[in-house]
């Protein structure tokens, strides 16, 4: 069992605590009978969710979510928090917009949730580096999909050297992301979590729709200062 802690400490005392584990596993058959009406799968559904509503009346995700986007309903996205990061290896602080907190642990728990489209982000979760900044999240975006190819490769199967996948799977992340911002509108209103869920919206658009430009910003970084124009 792996966990990752998050602490947030606000300038008026109040202190909020959540434990991610990693490892957990989503029993559709335990879901709380007041579970609220935004987590069920037939809310804003994601056009591209293959999930049957028949069989699941819950989206695993929204289940996740919803005692955390409950702690920051009333929080304004630009409220200052002191946020501490522990996991099993290292621990990170930083003060940080309460957006900022937000979206760096919205994406943890939904990158381990039972979605099985944010199942391709488990192996990012694993290597979890809160507040990633743009040129950050994009380097590991790719280098975690390079290092998947590679495996593929070892393993007989077709390497996809282009990243053709990577920018099919951030395409199919937007729908996602964009749903959940459409479920997080209709539950609580204007807050740190709609404004979390718009910045994921707007960092899986610029892996889908600018790959390569988004790439050319840190070619410097390792071919050198002179690889910028090139």
């Amino acid at each position: 069992m792996t966990n990752i802690y998050y602490y947030f400490t606000f300038d008026d005392g109040l202190e909020l605590k959540f434990d991610v584990d990693l490892d957990r596993e989503f029993d559709p058959k335990r879901i709380p009978a007041d579970a609220p009406e935004w987590t069920r799968l037939g809310n804003n559904q994601c056009s591209n969710c293959p999930l049957d509503k028949a069989t699941n009346s819950h989206c695993p995700a929204a289940i996740d979510l919803d005692k955390m986007a409950r702690d920051f309903q009333k929080l304004p996205a630009h409220t200052k928090a002191n946020v501490r990061v522990v996991t099993p290896e290292r621990e990170y602080v930083k003060r940080v917009g309460l957006e900022e907190g937000v979206r760096a642990l919205m994406g943890l728990i939904m990158a381990t949730s039972a979605c099985p489209v944010f199942g391709v982000l488990k192996a990012n979760a694993r290597m979890h580096l809160p507040f990633a900044t743009p040129h950050e999240f994009i380097t590991r975006s790719a280098s975690m999909y390079l290092l998947r190819q590679y495996f593929v490769a070892r393993e007989g199967g077709t390497p996809d050297w282009e990243f053709k996948g990577l920018v099919k799977t951030n395409e199919q992340l937007q729908l996602v992301n964009h749903a959940f911002w459409q479920r997080s509108v209709t539950a609580f209103q204007n807050d740190a979590n709609s404004k979390a869920l718009l910045s994921f919206f707007t960092l899986s658009s610029s892996v889908s729709s600018s790959l390569d430009a988004q790439l050319a910003k840190v070619k410097p970084i390792f071919l050198g200062p002179e690889a910028a124009d090139t």
